[in-house]
C-alpha cells in the first residue's frame, strides 16, 4: 500500500509547497435546487468533463437522461427491452433494472422505491438520472455558476503493492487492477506511474496517453502540466503539447489563469501563454473566487485577476477563498514586543477584505461543508459563516467536515463526529483522513485502506508504514 498523507490540518504558513503541494437509504426525485433548474440549462459534466451528444430533460420535478448517453458517461452499459419494456445498466458487479413507468426498481436484486419512473420519451428509454447515478455510487448536483448539473462517479484510485485498482463507494472494484501507481481522476483521466515515467489512463482502465513523461500532474480546466526532457509543458486530453511557455515552474490553471515561476518570483499566465500578472511576487497562490493570494515584502494580500491588490499585504499566512471566506493570520504586538515575539491570532475575511469573523483565535482552519474548527479555551469548536459557535467539542485536536463528518482525536485514536457532536465512529484509527466523495483513507494498525460512513473498511490493504527520516550528519 501507498502511504497516503495524515488527516490532520495543515495550516497555510508562508510557503508556497504547503498551497500547492453508506449507500444511500432513498431515492427520490430531485432536490429543490436541482428542480428549480432550468431546462435550458442543458449542460452536464461528468468528473468535471463536459459530454456531448445527449442532453438532460426536466420533467415533473426530476431529471432524466437518455439511457444510452447516461450509461456511456459513466461507464456503465445500457441495455432495452423494447417487449419487456425493461431496462438494465451494469457497471462492475452491480446491476440496476427498471421497467417502463413503474415506480420501483432492482439494484443487485433489492427492491428499492422510485418518485420517478422510467419513461419512454420519442420511444426512446430515459432514466432518472439521480436514482441511476447513486445506485451505482455516483452523485448529482447542479451548480448554477456553469450552470451545468455535475456528476461525480466518486470513484477511487486504491493502491496494493505495485497495482492500482478503482472503486465505488461501496468498495466494490469498477475498473479492473492495473499495473502502477495512479491517482484519483480529474478530468476524465487519471494520472499513473508505471517505473519511472507518468502517463494517464481512461475510465476503461486503458492508457489514454502512453506512459512518457518525467513527472505528470492531475487536469485542472482540461490541461495537465507535464515534464518531458527537463522541460515543463501543458498537454490537453489527447496528450497533444499545447502550450510550453518558457518559466522555471509551472502549476495548475485555476479560473482561467496559471501559476508560473521565474526565478525567485511567481507570476500569472493565460491559456495563450501570454504573462498577464507579472511575475513579481514573493509567494502567490491559485485564484479562488476571482481573487489570489501573493506575498508582497514578506507580507501576505490579495490580487483581482487584473493583477490589482484589492486586499492589502499585511497578513503572516492566509487561504484561498472557501465558502467565500478566507483564513488569515494577523499579529498581535505587545509595546516592547518584537515581531518575533507577538502573538499570531486567526479570523475570516471576506472578498472585501473585510474580517467577517474576527481575527481572535489561537488557532483557525479553513472553512469546509460550512463550518470552520477553531481553538477555544475549552477545545476545539467549529463556527458557522457568522462566526457563531455551531458546535463545541472537548477534543484536543480535529479534522475538517467531509460529506458531514470530522475526524477527531481521543487517547492517541482517531474516529469521526457528525455535525451534532455525536461519535459515528468511535476513536481506533491510527490515522483518519478526511472524508471525500464518500469515502475516507485510514490506519488501523497493520490495515491501510478506504473506509465507509459507518468505520467498515470496504477496500484495504497491508499497511506499511513510511521510512523515517535519516539522522541529523546521515
Amino acid at each position: 500500500m501507498s502511504h497516503r498523507r495524515n488527516w490532520k490540518h495543515r495550516i497555510l504558513q508562508v510557503a508556497l509547497a504547503a498551497t500547492l503541494g453508506a449507500q444511500i437509504a432513498a431515492f427520490g426525485a430531485a432536490p429543490p435546487a436541482l428542480a428549480a433548474a432550468k431546462a435550458s440549462a442543458s449542460a452536464v459534466t461528468v468528473d468535471g468533463v463536459s459530454q456531448s451528444g445527449w442532453t438532460p430533460v426536466l420533467k415533473d420535478g426530476a431529471l432524466y437522461a437518455p439511457l444510452a448517453g447516461l450509461s456511456a458517461s459513466l461507464g456503465a452499459t445500457g441495455k432495452y427491452d423494447a417487449a419487456a419494456k425493461t431496462i438494465s445498466i451494469q457497471q462492475g458487479k452491480r446491476t440496476v433494472v427498471l421497467q417502463i413507468g413503474v415506480k420501483s426498481a432492482k439494484v443487485n436484486g433489492e427492491k428499492s422505491a422510485l418518485a420517478s419512473p422510467a419513461l419512454l420519451i420519442d420511444k426512446a428509454p430515459y432514466v432518472p438520472v439521480r436514482f441511476v447515478a447513486e445506485s451505482l455510487g455516483a452523485s448529482l448536483a447542479w451548480n448554477a455558476a456553469q450552470p451545468a448539473y455535475e456528476i461525480d462517479t466518486r470513484l477511487h484510485a486504491f493502491a496494493d503493492g505495485d497495482h492500482t485498482s478503482f472503486v465505488n463507494v461501496y468498495g466494490e472494484s469498477v475498473i479492473a487492477s492495473t499495473y502502477g501507481i495512479a491517482s484519483d481522476f480529474s478530468g476524465g483521466l487519471a494520472r499513473i506511474k508505471q517505473g519511472d515515467a507518468y502517463g494517464y489512463l481512461d475510465r476503461s482502465g486503458k492508457l489514454a496517453i502512453p506512459v512518457q513523461f518525467d513527472d505528470a500532474y492531475d487536469f485542472s480546466e482540461g490541461l495537465a502540466v507535464v515534464h518531458k526532457d527537463g522541460k515543463p509543458a501543458y498537454i490537453d486530453r489527447t496528450g497533444q503539447i499545447v502550450l510550453s511557455p518558457a518559466y522555471d515552474e509551472l502549476f495548475d490553471f485555476s479560473e482561467g489563469l496559471a501559476l508560473v515561476r521565474q526565478g525567485d518570483s511567481f507570476g500569472y499566465i493565460d491559456k495563450t501563454g501570454k504573462l498577464v500578472i507579472p511575475a513579481q511576487y514573493e509567494d502567490a497562490f491559485y485564484f479562488s473566487g476571482g481573487l489570489a493570494a501573493v506575498q508582497i515584502d514578506g507580507s501576505y494580500g490579495y490580487i483581482d485577476k487584473t493583477g490589482k491588490l484589492v486586499i492589502p499585504a499585511k497578513y503572516q499566512s492566509v487561504s484561498d477563498f472557501r465558502d467565500g471566506l478566507a483564513l488569515v493570520q494577523t499579529l498581535l504586538t505587545q509595546p516592547g514586543e518584537t515581531v518575533e515575539e507577538s502573538t499570531g491570532v486567526f479570523g475570516y475575511l471576506n472578498a472585501k477584505g473585510e474580517f467577517a469573523i474576527p481575527a481572535q483565535y489561537s488557532q483557525g482552519y479553513a472553512f469546509s461543508n460550512g463550518l470552520a474548527a477553531v481553538e477555544l479555551d475549552d477545545g476545539f469548536a467549529y463556527i458557522d459563516k457568522s462566526g457563531k459557535v455551531a458546535l463545541q467539542t472537548a477534543y484536543t485536536d480535529v479534522g475538517d467536515f467531509g460529506d458531514g463528518l470530522a475526524a477527531f482525536e481521543q487517547g492517541g485514536k482517531y474516529g469521526y463526529i457528525n455535525k451534532k457532536g455525536q461519535v459515528v465512529i468511535p476513536a481506533q484509527f491510527d490515522i483518519a483522513d478526511r472524508f471525500e466523495r464518500g469515502l475516507a483513507h485510514a490506519v488501523k494498525g497493520d490495515v491501510e485502506g478506504l473506509i465507509d460512513a459507518k468505520g467498515a473498511f470496504v477496500a484495504q490493504g497491508k499497511y506499511i508504514a513510511p521510512p523515517a527520516p535519516a539522522a541529523d550528519g546521515q
